[in-house]
């Protein structure tokens, strides 16, 4: 996963979707289910140290309840 050392913040109405803030630390890009159309997928940013996922090995699947 590629993280960024600063979120895009030219979109005002931007805010993390795990802690509902605008801080200005590293960020990755996720993306969103049914967005995709080829290799293009639409993407959300999340505040890198929001984000806790675990592993489940017995459906290959990692998440993160919110």
């Amino acid at each position: 996963m590629r993280s960024f050392a600063h979120p895009n913040l030219y979109n005002k109405e931007w805010k993390c979707p795990i802690c509902e803030t605008r801080n200005d630390k590293e960020v990755v890009l996720i993306g969103i289910i049914g967005t995709q159309s080829g290799n293009n997928i639409q993407a959300e940013q999340f505040h890198l140290d929001c984000v806790d996922l675990l592993y489940d090995k017995n459906l290959k699947m990692l998440y993160q309840k919110l």
